[in-house]
C-alpha cells in the first residue's frame, strides 16, 4: 500500500521542516511528504511534493492546504492512504499511524481514523464563582463513572489537524466538495460530511487524546503528538495567567519536546531549535501563545 504524509502550513514553515526531519530522517518507513503550504517565502526543502497555495482567510485556507495536499498525493504518488499533519503537529513514533492504518485496513467501512475537536467544560465549571457551573461539575463527577460525558461538547467533529484516511476517490471528492465560512467549525463540517455520506462506522476514534480540550490540546504522549505553538519552556504560558493548561503544557516547549523524543538524526532545522540562544527567529511572525494555541483549525 502507499502511505503518505500531507503536510499543511500557513506560516508555521520551521514547525513544517522539522516535521519534515522526523518524517525523512527519523522514521523507520520511508513515506514521501506532500506539502501544501500557503506562505510566498517558503522556500523548498525535503518533502518530495511542494503544492504552492494562495493565502486565505484561517478556515477557508485550512481547508484549502488539505484538499490540495490530498489531491496532490493522488496525482503523484497515487495513495491509498495520507496522513495529514497540520506544519506544527508533530508525530514523533510511526508505529502510533501504523497502529491505526491497519485498524482501517481491517475494517471495510472505515475511512477516517481521528480525535474529535471536543471540550471538556469540568475544568471550567470547577474554577468558576458560579454556583450553578460548580453544581454542574458535582455532577458530571457522578455521571462519567456511569457513562455519561456529562460536559464534554463538540464530539461530533474530527481532528483536521491530524488525522489518517484511506484515500479512496468517494471519500477525496467528499472533502474536496466542502464549503466553508471564515467563523465556520471545519472539524465539524468535516464529521458532518463523512457521516453524512458514509455513516458513523467511518470514523475510528482516537480515544488516547478524548477529549481533547484543555488536557491534550498541546500534546499527547499515548500519540507521541506535540502541538503548540511555543519553541521553548521559557516562552510557553504559566499556569497562574492560564490555569486551563496541563502542567506539561508549562513546562516544556517544542524544543524540550524534541529534546524527550531522543530522535536518532537530527536535522540542520532540529539543530538550529536545540542549539541556538535566540529563539525569535522561530516560525516568523507567525501567532504564538494560548491564544493561538487554543483555537481550532
Amino acid at each position: 500500500m502507499q502511505v503518505v504524509i500531507c503536510l499543511t502550513s500557513f506560516n508555521r514553515t520551521d514547525c513544517a521542516r522539522i516535521s519534515m526531519e522526523i518524517v525523512k530522517l527519523n522514521w523507520a518507513h520511508k513515506w514521501p511528504v506532500v506539502h501544501a503550504c500557503a506562505d510566498p517565502g517558503y522556500t523548498r526543502y525535503i518533502e518530495d511534493v511542494l503544492v504552492r497555495r494562495e493565502p486565505r482567510p484561517l478556515t477557508r485556507g485550512a481547508l484549502d492546504l488539505l484538499v490540495a495536499s490530498m489531491q496532490g498525493a493522488v496525482d503523484a504518488f497515487q495513495a491509498d492512504y495520507v496522513i495529514h499533519l497540520e506544519a506544527d503537529t508533530w508525530v514523533f513514533d510511526q508505529n502510533v499511524l501504523l497502529r491505526y492504518i491497519e485498524r482501517l485496513e481491517q475494517d471495510p467501512a472505515a475511512l477516517i481514523a481521528a480525535s474529535s475537536w471536543s471540550t471538556d467544560r469540568l475544568p471550567e465549571w470547577r474554577r468558576s464563582p458560579e454556583l450553578r457551573r460548580r453544581l454542574r461539575a458535582r455532577l458530571a463527577t457522578v455521571l462519567r463513572p456511569l457513562g455519561v460525558r456529562y460536559g464534554i461538547r463538540e464530539r461530533k467533529s474530527i481532528s483536521t489537524q491530524f488525522f489518517i484516511a484511506k484515500c479512496t476517490p468517494e471519500l477525496l471528492r467528499t472533502v474536496s466538495s466542502l464549503e466553508v465560512e471564515d467563523d465556520a467549525f471545519l472539524e465539524k463540517v468535516l464529521y458532518r460530511a463523512v457521516v453524512e455520506r458514509f455513516g458513523r462506522r467511518a470514523v475510528i476514534d482516537m480515544p488516547e487524546r478524548e477529549p481533547v480540550h484543555p488536557r491534550y490540546r498541546n500534546s499527547c504522549d499515548a500519540l507521541s503528538l506535540v502541538c503548540h505553538h511555543w519553541p521553548s519552556a521559557a516562552e510557553a504560558p504559566s499556569m497562574q495567567d492560564h490555569p486551563q493548561l496541563e502542567a506539561t503544557d508549562c513546562l516544556r516547549g517544542k524544543k524540550e519536546c524534541l529534546e524527550r523524543a531522543k530522535l536518532h538524526t537530527h536535522g540542520p532545522h532540529m539543530t538550529r531549535l536545540l542549539t541556538s540562544p535566540d529563539l525569535s527567529y522561530y516560525n516568523g511572525n507567525a501567532a504564538r501563545g494560548v491564544g493561538s494555541a487554543l483555537s481550532h483549525g
